[in-house]
Formats: C-alpha cells, structure tokens, sequence
C-alpha cells in the first residue's frame, strides 16, 4: 500500500497486489460502505477511504471515525458555527430558509477543510444540495430566493458566498483584519 501526499487536504492511495479479485473485493467494499479498515501487525487501525463518489463526504467519514474529538476541537466548531451565523444575521439572512442553510454548509465545509471554496456555484450547489437531497436547481433557487431577501439582493451568488466566507474567515482569525 502506498500513500502520497498530493496537496493540501488531498491523498491519493494506491492497493497493489497480484489478486485481481483482491482488488475487485477491496473496490465493492468501498463501494458499498466507502470506508474499511486495515488492522497492520501492531493492531493499529488504518483506513482506506472512497473519495471517488462523494469528496465532500470523505472528510466527514474520517473525521467521524475519531471518537477522541478534544474539547479544543468542539470549541473551534461551535466558534466558527456561530460566527457564519452571526455574520449570515449581519447581511440579513433568514436562518430559517434553506438557501441560507446550503450558503451556510458551503462556507462551514470550506474552511473546515481549509480548502478554496469550489470554484463554480454548480459545484457548490451539487455538494451542499446532495447531503439535503436537493437537485441543482432546487439549489440554485433556494440561494437565489434567500439571497434576495438578505441585504445583498443585488449580488451574485458567487459574490455573495465569497463575501460571507471572507468575513467569517476574518472573525475566526483566518484572514488579517485589515485586507
């Protein structure tokens, strides 16, 4: 087995073995479940994750395997819940409704992967409407129909989720307050 760093937030992992039906076993588990486990010698744990499907749900996987979350951890969760809320109230944003819900799921996956926001709405629309069930279109029309009752009605939905995401980053101490 072998694992490769890429880039930040991305690991690619290679099985190699000389069993076809090994491999064709390994892919319909992960197929199934998205996620095994492989115990080494020593007994520890190591996981081999399907992003293929889902990548947004793969981060979520890993992190849910870990049962020793630290209090640390949770504090920094609820922190950077509350502040894309508080700066989705501060542009207007009824909390209630569900385009603000999935311009909130955006941002929050954003920066808690520490990764770029995914670089058209489309694709933002696809990973945060999935989890809902939503189509893209359904999407589309409910962060529009949110976005027009905010203060930011006159704005693009790209604008406005960047403007959401660069305001929560300077709140959580991502981004220097001054730029």
């Amino acid at each position: 087995m072998e694992n490769r760093v890429l880039n930040q937030g991305a690991v690619e992992m290679s099985v190699v073995c000389s069993d076809l039906s090994l491999l064709e076993n390994i892919n319909s588990l992960l197929g199934q479940k998205g996620i095994i486990a492989v115990e080494d010698n020593e007994g520890v744990l190591h996981y081999i994750v399907d992003g293929r499907s889902n990548r947004g749900a793969v981060a979520g996987r890993v992190t849910a395997i870990n049962p020793a979350r630290t209090a640390e951890q949770e504090k920094e969760e609820a922190y950077l819940d509350l502040c894309i809320k508080t700066v989705l109230r501060e542009y207007g944003f009824d909390l209630a409704l569900m385009g603000t819900v999935l311009i909130y799921k955006a941002v929050y996956i954003s920066i808690k992967r520490s990764m770029p926001m995914l670089t058209t709405m489309k694709s933002i629309y696809v990973e945060t409407g999935k989890e809902m069930g939503l189509s893209v279109e359904q999407s589309e029309r409910n962060v529009r129909y949110a976005i027009t009752k905010s203060s930011l009605k006159n704005m693009r939905s790209r604008a406005v989720v960047r403007s959401v995401q660069a305001r929560v980053e300077r709140r959580f101490g991502l981004r220097d307050p001054i730029s």
